[in-house]
């Protein structure tokens, strides 16, 4: 990608001489020179019809009477016409009428009017052509869209290769707490921008230990999936704490999305933001990759920083300052801009957060003021109570306790986790409420609650055949592999039983319950941990007994949960004698003994031998003593999908243990060891 040049403004150069002023007005007129920086900045463009940002590939050429430039004249001309006239979405158009076919997409801020999207798009139709003339692949944005064509087709494929980067180079007070609240706001609006099927989200976030706002805008083009817009802004996200930490205002942007932050509101969109301070606590997703495969070495990158001013437009403001300077010194009082009036956000698909929020009164009519008899369960963090929106929607309200530290985490890690995730196999977060002392928590509503009541209700467990338990089953691995390997972050569960599995109309199953969720980065994918949480008889001896925590530890309660759904029993069931009383023991010494298929539940109707005792074994693979016994849940979903896959058979030698050297001391009393520890941990539990 070719080299530009562009001259943008110096705030520094323009404000020597503010230091004579007073701390209170030195910090208002800094305020106003940003405002009117970018506000010159905007308008000197827009009145010479230039982008803000152009990148032209000089290593793709067409001549001006070529196929191309006729193809790429009709798809520019289609696109000005058509882009706000479709809600201020994008338009892809594919005009090939010859050999030469041109790809060209066009995207307005999602906040804007018509008429100002209009207004940009006919500025950036004429200011492509003149700005890249003779290039085959190009792109510029303006301040409120952007226009890209290329002689490829690019559409569904995202670029998250950095394509330019602009900062002002004021430096804030505290960089080291500006820049965790940058990471916290980006990651979340990557998110929110994720979910949207604009693919755009605007919040603002009080920068930490402080009264000050930082804003965001986040946007991806509209015909990438929701996945690929976060990880692409995930890519922009980390790239700026690299280039341009703790800088007042930054614009990065790459081919498929750009992220926009500043401490000054100076878009009508971020006036009427929704703070998002308290509701998502900072956390840090996995590093992406800022190169793309096909993006080369940052594709040249463009650094816009700040230089000087020039021209008229320089001598403008040099006047404008020197105004403000005498009127501040003068008067002594504080100046606040406000821009044109601040309409309502539009309601559109996009996550403002907005969507996301619901107020309290809503939550208290649509349950009856949590009415006992909407209530479907009580947990230890809280109650879940059935609720019927206006809208005729049905949700489950989960209403934590007010009094509980333990619930504030887990409110907060399930809105976390949720919000990030997007999987059939999981279950809907639609919102959050945070109001007065209130946490609560709205999911879609499945109608045949849990797995538990049909499992081991013999009432029931009839209706869950062969072909529902197996489909369960797929169901519920395919969520844990999304989760450990496929979802923008990675998931540990920490808590999967058949009480957590819920069940939607036709019995899909669903994960659900992530407040014990533990979220960790590709290089992290164990951990160690003094904060032991889950489910005895579910949890793997490594983590009940040691703390030690990864990815097996799902697969082992997947292995247990299996063997439950096969089975009709309950991992752990004190009615029985005594023998038989430990589900995964009981499990074990049948297979010993040949008789594994004696665990089959009666209640299960006709079903295929052979594949059902090829389960059982699968779980007593999943639920082995040590970790690299187990397998992942990638290489347990192909033996449970594939039965041509073979099932690895387990060497017991103790070179195989893996764990602390003390522990390593007792790998040649492996199995009397991790058995008798999970057994004492079980009867402790209850």
């Amino acid at each position: 990608m070719g080299y530009f040049r562009a001259i943008v403004l110096d705030t520094r150069t323009l404000a020597l001489g503010v230091f004579s002023i007073s701390y209170y007005n030195r910090k208002m007129l800094f305020q106003l020179l940003s405002f009117l920086f970018i506000f010159a900045f905007i308008h000197q463009t827009s009145a010479e019809d230039d982008p803000r940002i152009k990148v032209c590939d000089s290593s793709t050429n067409n001549t001006l009477d070529s196929a191309f430039s006729s193809n790429l004249g009709i798809a520019l001309k289609t696109l000005q016409n058509n882009t706000a006239q479709t809600g201020f979405s994008f338009t892809t158009i594919s005009a090939s009428n010859s050999s030469q076919p041109v790809t060209a997409l066009a995207l307005c801020r999602a906040t804007i009017t018509e008429s100002e999207c209009q207004e940009c798009m006919d500025s950036a139709v004429l200011s492509i052509r003149r700005a890249c003339p003779d290039q085959t692949t190009a792109q510029i944005w303006h301040t409120y869209c952007m226009i890209r064509y290329s002689s490829r087709n690019f559409i569904d494929n995202a670029d998250s290769s950095l394509a330019f980067s602009l900062f002002d180079q004021r430096e804030v007070p505290n960089p080291t707490t500006f820049d965790q609240t940058i990471n916290s706001l980006t990651v979340n609006l990557a998110v929110l921008a994720g979910k949207s099927g604009k693919r755009f989200a605007v919040a603002k976030m009080k920068v930490i230990s402080s009264d000050i706002y930082l804003y965001g805008y986040v946007e991806c083009t509209r015909d990438v999936n929701g996945e690929s817009c976060t990880k692409c802004l995930l890519s922009l996200r980390s790239y700026m704490m690299t280039c341009c930490s703790g800088r007042w205002a930054i614009w990065v942007g790459a081919p498929t999305c750009s992220v926009q932050v500043n401490l000054d509101p100076v878009h009508k969109d971020w006036e009427t933001a929704v703070d998002i301070s308290t509701l998502l606590a900072p956390e840090m997703p996995p590093e992406s990759e800022t190169e793309s495969e096909t993006g080369g070495s940052h594709r040249k990158l463009i650094y816009l920083k700040i230089g000087a001013v020039a021209g008229v437009g320089g001598a403008v403001m040099t006047i404008i300052v020197v105004v403000l300077i005498v009127v501040l010194t003068r008067k002594g009082r504080s100046m606040r801009f406000v821009g044109d009036d601040a309409n309502a956000l539009r309601n559109n698909q996009g996550v403002d957060m907005r969507s996301f929020l619901f107020d309290l009164d809503v939550l208290i009519a649509a349950t009856d003021n949590f009415s006992t008899k909407n209530m479907l369960g009580r947990g230890g963090f809280g109650t879940v109570y059935k609720g019927r929106l206006q809208d005729g929607r049905e949700i489950a309200v989960k209403k934590l306790a007010t009094n509980s530290m333990q619930g504030k985490e887990e409110f907060e890690n399930e809105v976390r986790v949720l919000l990030k995730m997007q999987h059939r196999n999981l279950v809907q977060l639609f919102g959050c409420c945070v109001q007065e002392r209130e946490r609560i928590l709205v999911y879609e509503y499945l109608p045949n609650k849990s797995l538990d009541k049909f499992l081991f209700d013999k009432s029931k467990s009839a209706i869950l055949d062969w072909p529902k338990r197996l489909s369960i089953i797929m169901g519920v691995a395919r969520g844990l592999l999304y989760l450990h390997r496929d979802s923008v972050l990675r998931i540990i569960h920490r808590d999967i039983k058949a009480s957590n599995i819920l069940l939607d109309h036709q019995m899909n199953p669903k994960i659900s319950d992530f407040g014990l969720a533990k979220l960790f980065h590709d290089e992290q994918s164990r951990h160690r941990t003094r904060q032991i949480a889950g489910t005895f008889g579910y949890m793997a001896p490594e983590y009940a007994i040691r703390g030690f925590l990864s990815v097996k530890s799902d697969v082992f309660s997947f292995g247990v949960l299996l063997l439950e759904i096969i089975s009709g029993r309950k991992n752990y069931d004190r009615q029985l004698e005594a023998e038989n009383q430990e589900l995964l023991k009981l499990a074990r010494r049948l297979e010993e003994e040949g008789r594994l298929m004696e665990l089959v539940d009666v209640t299960i109707g006709t079903y295929p031998e052979e594949i059902a005792l090829r389960c059982m074994q699968i779980a007593l693979l999943c639920t082995e003593d040590f970790i690299e016994d187990r397998p992942t849940m990638s290489a347990t979903l192909s033996m449970l999908s594939n039965s041509s896959v073979a099932i690895p058979s387990v060497t017991e030698s103790p070179d195989h243990y893996e764990g602390d050297d003390d522990d390593r001391d007792n790998a040649g009393r492996r199995e009397q060891f991790t058995r008798n520890s999970i057994t004492f941990s079980l009867q402790d539990g209850r």
